[in-house]
C-alpha cells in the first residue's frame, strides 16, 4: 500500500478566516502502530481533519483510522486522531492535521 491521505485539506486555497489548521507530525518507527493526535486550541471545536504517512509513494505505510475525538464528545469534538502504521522497512513521518472553528 503506498501512502494514504484520509482527508486532504486544500492547502493553497482561500477558507474561512476562522477557521485553524493545527497539525502535529512524529517520526514512527518501522514495524510500529502509531496513534497521532492533535486538539483544537482552547474555545474551538474540530470540524474536519484527517492524516498522512510517508512522504508519497511509499510502499507499507497506511492509514487504519481517522476521525474526531474524544469519543465521549462527537457533538463537540476537540480534535481529531489517525491510527498510522508503518511496515515499510523505514522510519517514516506521521502526520495528523484538525480543522477548528470557534465554539459557538
Amino acid at each position: 500500500m503506498t501512502s494514504n491521505v484520509a482527508f486532504a485539506h486544500p492547502i493553497g486555497q482561500q477558507h474561512d478566516s476562522n477557521i485553524i489548521v493545527q497539525t502535529n507530525t512524529q517520526t514512527i518507527p518501522n514495524a510500529t502502530a502509531a496513534d497521532i493526535a492533535v486538539v483544537c486550541p482552547f474555545g474551538r471545536i474540530a470540524i474536519g481533519g484527517g492524516g498522512a504517512i510517508g512522504t508519497g509513494g511509499i510502499q507499507g505505510g497506511a492509514i487504519t483510522t481517522t476521525g474526531p475525538f474524544p469519543a465521549t464528545m462527537l457533538n463537540n469534538p476537540t480534535g481529531w486522531h489517525v491510527i498510522v502504521t508503518n511496515l515499510s522497512g523505514v522510519a517514516l513521518p506521521g502526520t495528523a492535521w484538525v480543522l477548528c472553528v470557534p465554539r459557538s
